[in-house]
């Protein structure tokens, strides 16, 4: 016996598909080709995650950069400071 799945946003469509990522069943109006996807709810997802991106500020580089070179240069020299201590 064959059962027909309804659209998850057209409950009187019949589903033609399932959405690869939620798995949802999904009419063919709601089904993206290029994808596999649901338009409305799956298909937001992927444009909202390979839209523009927030620039990352060069300062804030360069503080990262500053931080993680003065904490590597104190822990040589608590290491030459620990070594020398401990040789006496």
């Amino acid at each position: 016996m064959e059962t027909a799945y309804q659209c998850m946003n057209h409950p009187g469509r019949p589903s033609v598909a399932q959405c690869t990522r939620c798995g949802k069943p999904i009419c063919e109006e709601c089904s993206n080709q290029e994808t596999g996807r649901c338009r409305y709810r799956c298909g937001e997802f992927d444009s909202a995650l390979s839209g523009a991106k927030r620039p990352r500020s060069i300062w804030w580089s360069i503080i990262v950069s500053i931080l993680a070179v003065t904490g590597g240069l104190l822990l040589l020299f608590l290491a030459i400071c620990g070594t020398l201590l401990m040789s006496m």
